[in-house]
């Protein structure tokens, strides 16, 4: 019965349109394919382990040795290189390619025995900021070990229990529980926000080119004519196409490559799939918008590209909104993405209930507004276009 309805031929009509369109499929097929699993296959190791780095011994006494077979054992840590002059540490950086040097001081034994502070020196190559934050957190807990084992070492003599010692060492202990993703994996980290940032993008520009398209290519007589002359079923029918193919893009990213690259989903799907739904809805109803209101297909891409391109510099994954200046801030509250990413990360990462992410499907709600104006402005623009005469639908 429904098949006879306009919505459900306009919807067959572009389903099969989109199929055959060649740009649409290496939207939708190709470049997600590629991109994916190029960007998986570059973090596919997770996490950094054996970073090189440097020793330069300048005390080349027993508990210096030590605190060098501690480095070594660090899985964090690839001692490559033994430095024999202080001069060599800097060149090091260049000429051995480590990304860091540990400096242990002269007399460090002696001074350790007499109780005077001793700092052991780590230079850092923080180009990558990476390196720098990996090398000080493992830097921080050989010394302490080391620290802890000359303190046992030296009082030992006297019969105190070590475990006694240790208390008095370290009185205070750290117990971190990390959310989300406990396992410092750069794949669990980066690749959702990139494929998701992804997929608003080839979803926004395929929508926007949803109408302004069939000017070009001459058959939006054709469409007016399968809806009926119903504009409310021509936009419903494409609508409901576009969700399919974003739906069928997200299977790739959570049924395909999600599982290649094992990166795990702590959350409840059924909320991940409604904010996704959501999220789609709002970057078809933006890019129609644009689509109607632009009647120059390639001028829309072009500003559909702009709007997009900077979504996930904005978006405070990498950076903290709260840290950038006011201008960039503004800019990041005026892209979906920025919202999106917020509640997806606290349905994805950190299995919150569906109440957490309200202040953030209300902003999506409000772009989803936005999207209806503008398609209601892109018709209203171009009315003539839009509501042809019957005599004209017919050719």
């Amino acid at each position: 019965m429904f098949k006879n309805w306009p919505i459900y031929q306009v919807f067959k009509r572009e389903m099969l349109r989109l199929a055959r369109q060649k740009s649409i499929r290496n939207l939708f097929v190709l470049i997600p394919l590629v991109v994916f699993f190029l960007l998986g296959s570059i973090y596919y190791k997770g996490s950094l382990r054996e970073v090189s780095v440097a020793v330069y011994d300048n005390d080349n006494s027993t508990l210096s040795r030590t605190y060098i077979r501690f480095l070594e054992s660090s899985p964090y840590l690839n001692v490559t290189h033994y430095l024999s002059s202080k001069d060599a540490i800097e060149s090091a950086f260049i000429k051995n390619e480590v990304q860091g040097v540990f400096y242990i001081p002269k007399d460090f034994h002696k001074d350790i025995l007499k109780s005077v502070p001793v700092q052991v020196k780590i230079y850092t190559n923080s180009t990558n900021i990476v390196f720098g934050n990996l090398l000080y957190k493992s830097a921080l807990e050989v010394t302490q070990a080391v620290s802890g084992a000359a303190v046992i070492k030296k009082i030992a003599p006297l019969g105190i229990n070590p475990a006694k010692i240790m208390g008095t060492v370290l009185p205070i202990k750290i117990n971190t529980r990390v959310l989300g993703n406990p396992q410092y994996n750069y794949v669990y980290y980066l690749l959702p926000g990139l494929t998701t940032v992804l997929l608003q993008m080839i979803i926004f520009l395929a929508a926007s080119r949803a109408f302004n398209n069939e000017w070009k290519a001459q058959t939006y007589n054709q469409l007016y004519t399968t809806s009926k002359g119903n504009i409310l079923s021509i936009i419903l029918g494409k609508y409901f196409a576009f969700l399919v193919y974003g739906l069928g893009l997200c299977g790739l990213i959570f049924a395909i490559v999600f599982p290649v690259f094992g990166i795990p989903i702590y959350g409840n799907i059924i909320h991940l799939l409604s904010l996704l739904v959501l999220f789609i809805s709002v970057n078809i109803l933006l890019g129609f918008g644009l689509s109607l209101i632009v009647k120059n297909e390639i001028i829309a891409l072009d500003i559909a590209i702009f709007y997009n391109s900077p979504a996930f510099v904005f978006s405070g994954f990498t950076f903290p909104i709260w840290a950038m200046p006011w201008f960039n801030t503004m800019y990041a509250q005026a892209i979906p993405y920025t919202h999106f990413l917020t509640a997806f990360l606290k349905i994805y990462q950190l299995d919150t209930p569906l109440s957490f992410i309200w202040p953030e499907v209300w902003k999506l709600m409000l772009f989803l507004i936005v999207g209806i104006l503008l398609i209601v402005t892109g018709l209203i623009i171009n009315k003539k276009h839009i509501f042809i005469t019957p005599k004209l639908a017919k050719v």
